[in-house]
């Protein structure tokens, strides 16, 4: 069945530009995938172009025809530019155009390709790696199509075009770009594909950790996760990028267990949504279960039994395996993964705290003060949206700890956010406050004014208090409570008043 697409006037442009030099232009890569599987133009952001025009050339006739450019990757055959049209159908959109390839390799570890340049659409569709990714449109919308990979679109096949062993090897990280189609697609990996790509996993261990993380980004928060984490390790790659997790795998069947933490993960990864950080603490979130596990009996074994690692048989457990501070053994583990993954500082401090605080939000009840609300939201951090929905992923699927269900999180999302939209969630003090208490009662700057402050803050979180009142005010509720603290301030004044010494600053 023929298929066709017609382009908006935007694209119909970019591909009058080029013909009006004489020059071939496709489309190609994930646009093209898209288009066939029924997504429209305006929803595309992924817009990569080939052509049979050199570097330079590309660069002339994008110039002549008055398309802003940019020239970063132009070493290795591309040109960016900038193509204009309606807001409301996705404009303006950033291109590559990027010259026809015939051969594209990569140095052991090296995130550039080394590249040879070719003269025609098929030249450069071979040396692709997936037949799905090997589709091109032309500027009559026709779709180029020499490797049947629209047919592996209908079959929801992946396939490499040409000698899978040799195709991996070449870039091991398309192992796990295998990952990523699965996760994003749902599609299954051919026979021949599924064991080039056991037979190369250990490969990627060449590869720069950059791409691992940038490849597992995307794989985590696409729909199929757990569909692309299953074939990761069939595959053997979680044994060599994320051990952690592999260890999970029939924990529950390697020793007493109340579950199976392996599909727990997969069902709590698939939960965790887009969020990515989510997506990353909801992977690491039950990693410290074999490390921490207890099995309680006579003769205990060891360690090493405990966890499941020896052929050895347990002793019958004279009560259920506890698990005790499993979570904090996570955090450990996470704290690890960011390293090897070179996370940016601000994701793996978000992925360790949501780790290390995944119970928090489930504590929760409908009882709680709005001073417990407060409190809870101040312990968080900035993290209390990410740990309210890391724990209604473990309350959905499966035993948690604590009491909160998911009708309770909801309401105290709604609990935050009202106190919010009062003023009433986080203490405010006012400047001139601290000059104040020290004029007043004589202090030395020091601990004891930042104690006083530290009880004014608790009093405003137990709701005995009000944000943002006048400095007076805040006086006038220290003299009027006369707390233990102010107390000790003034018995700390009173030298320096007998004195008549000046407060030190």
């Amino acid at each position: 069945m023929m298929r066709q697409v017609t382009f908006g006037p935007s694209i119909q442009g970019l591909f009058a530009a080029f013909a009006a030099e004489g020059k071939q232009l496709h489309l190609v890569g994930g646009a093209v995938r898209d288009l066939a599987l029924g997504a429209v133009e305006q929803h595309l952001d992924d817009l990569d172009f080939t052509t049979d025009a050199r570097p330079p050339e590309t660069l002339a006739i994008l110039k002549k025809h008055r398309y802003r450019t940019y020239e970063m990757g132009i070493e290795f055959g591309t040109v960016g530019a900038v193509l204009t049209g309606p807001r409301d159908a996705g404009f303006p959109k950033d291109v590559q155009i990027t010259t026809y390839r015939s051969a594209e390799t990569y140095r052991r570890g090296s995130r550039h390709p080394v590249v040879s340049f070719g003269d025609h659409i098929a030249q450069d569709l071979k040396r692709r790696d997936f037949s799905i990714n090997s589709i091109a449109i032309d500027a009559a919308g026709a779709f180029v199509d020499p490797y049947d990979g629209l047919g592996d679109l209908d079959r929801r096949v992946l396939r490499i075009v040409g000698d899978p062993l040799e195709t991996l090897a070449e870039d091991p990280l398309r192992i796990l770009r295998i990952g990523r189609f699965i996760a994003k697609l749902g599609f299954t990996p051919d026979d021949a594909l599924e064991r080039a790509a056991w037979e190369c996993a250990t490969h990627l261990l060449d590869i720069s950790r950059e791409r691992w993380l940038q490849e597992m980004n995307k794989l985590l928060v696409a729909p199929h996760a757990a569909d692309a984490l299953t074939f990761l390790r069939r595959v053997r790659v979680l044994n060599l990028i994320l051990p952690e997790v592999v260890a999970l795998s029939d924990l529950h069947q390697r020793g007493p267990a109340p579950e199976d933490p392996w599909r727990r993960t997969l069902a709590l990864v698939e939960a965790a949504g887009k969020d990515r950080a989510v997506s990353w603490a909801a992977l690491m979130a039950l990693t410290g279960l074999p490390w921490v596990r207890a099995l309680h009996g006579e003769p205990y074994p060891d360690g090493a039994a405990c966890a499941g690692l020896t052929p050895h048989p347990l002793p019958a457990a004279s009560s259920a395996p506890t698990f005790d501070r499993h979570h904090l053994m996570a955090a450990e583990l996470a704290r690890g993964l960011a390293r090897r993954f070179h996370m940016d500082a601000k994701t793996a401090e978000a992925v360790e705290f949501l780790v290390l605080h995944q119970r928090a939000a489930l504590d929760f009840t409908p009882a709680w003060t709005d001073a417990d609300v407060r409190r809870l939201y101040r312990d968080l951090q900035g993290h209390h949206a990410e740990v309210i929905a890391l724990g209604a992923c473990l309350r959905a699927t499966g035993p948690a700890p604590g009491v909160a269900s998911l009708d309770d999180l909801h309401l105290l999302r709604e609990r935050i956010r009202d106190l919010d939209a009062r003023d009433e969630l986080v203490p405010r003090l006012p400047k001139g406050l601290g000059q104040l208490l020290v004029d007043r009662l004589a202090l030395p700057r020091g601990p004891l004014l930042g104690d006083l402050m530290q009880h004014l803050t608790e009093a405003i979180l137990a709701g005995e208090l009000r944000s943002s009142l006048e400095p007076e005010d805040y006086l006038a509720f220290l003299e009027r409570t006369d707390p233990p603290i102010l107390q000790e301030a003034r018995a700390a004044a009173a030298p320096s008043r007998k004195s008549g010494a000046p407060p030190t600053s």
